[in-house]
């Protein structure tokens, strides 16, 4: 026999060889198929053709594997096994479902220890098995994560520096007290700068731009003293806060994910609003893992 170089194999001729191999016959090959017989007979010479070999001989009106067949049998199974383990791969992909492509997230360590982790649980007892990778930092460093493709949803507080981010879900908040609730101002309805004077105060640390914005809101209206501690994330602000060490200034967007703690949240007087955003990259494609996860971070506020 002798080999045809303009013939072209597609997956067809594998799936034919596959299933004459398991069943012995082009007749029942071409049922599990759905094709014709006269067409699996058809694709089963075409193959050997190909190769250049004959793969099957008829014994009894059953197709039994050639002396070739036997050798090349196992190569042309692993062709099929590949082709139908590449088919499952590109349905995960598309049912946002991968494995090999993972969910990259990128959140500040309040959140990361707290939203995300809750989310993450629903998201993958709803959707089945994906890979998950969670990373945290300030958000600047979050910002460059998202906007250099290293991470696919990242939150971010506006506005944002960062060119090349898309903004897909706005999430407006305000700065407010959390406090021990046992404290004496805990069941205030709102506390003024004039309240949290002789106060003990926890703020976030200098590099915050949030900081810098609550001390020119307490210079404006006379308070002059220095925090009792710094902290460096809302969540260390809040448990420093249920420990009874100070008031702590910080986001209620955030704060509200540390109700557990014995801490009561009071308003604070005049309102610093802050708005934050959750961000996905104005230059990289969104895997299908991402988009769907969006809509958990949607429901979240």
């Amino acid at each position: 026999m002798t080999k045809d170089g303009d013939l072209t194999i597609s997956v067809k001729h594998i799936q034919a060889y596959d299933a004459i191999a398991a069943t012995g016959s082009t007749i029942a090959a071409a049922v599990e198929l759905g094709i014709s017989q006269s067409n699996a007979s058809r694709l089963l010479h075409q193959l050997e053709l190909y190769l250049g070999v004959r793969l099957f001989e008829r014994d009894k009106n059953r197709l039994s594997p050639t002396r070739e067949g036997v050798q090349l049998g196992p190569e042309i199974r692993a062709i099929s096994d590949r082709l139908t383990a590449l088919k499952v791969l590109a349905q995960e992909m598309e049912n946002g479902r991968s494995q090999e492509i993972p969910l990259r997230l990128a959140f500040p360590a309040s959140l990361s220890a707290t939203l995300v982790p809750r989310l993450v649980k629903r998201f993958l007892s709803e959707n089945g098995p994906v890979r998950v990778e969670i990373s945290s930092g300030t958000y600047l460093a979050i910002e460059r994560m998202v906007a250099d493709g290293e991470a696919d949803i990242g939150f971010t507080r506006l506005p944002s520096p960062t060119s090349g981010l898309r903004q897909e879900i706005l999430l407006p908040s305000r700065n407010l007290c959390a406090l021990h609730r046992d404290h004496d101002l805990a069941g205030r309805a709102a506390l003024s700068v004039a309240d949290l004077k002789s106060q003990d105060l926890i703020l976030l640390n200098r590099e915050r731009p949030v900081r810098h914005e609550l001390e020119a809101l307490f210079y404006k209206q006379g308070l002059r003293q220095r925090p009792a501690i710094e902290a460096h994330s809302v969540g260390c602000a809040c448990g420093l806060a249920a420990e009874g060490l100070g008031i702590a200034i910080v986001s209620e967007l955030l704060a509200r994910e540390y109700l557990s703690l014995p801490l009561a949240l009071v308003p604070l007087e005049p309102a610093l609003p802050v708005t934050y955003a959750i961000v996905t990259s104005a230059q990289h494609p969104l895997p299908k893992s991402a988009a769907l996860f969006l809509a958990y971070l949607r429901d979240w506020p």
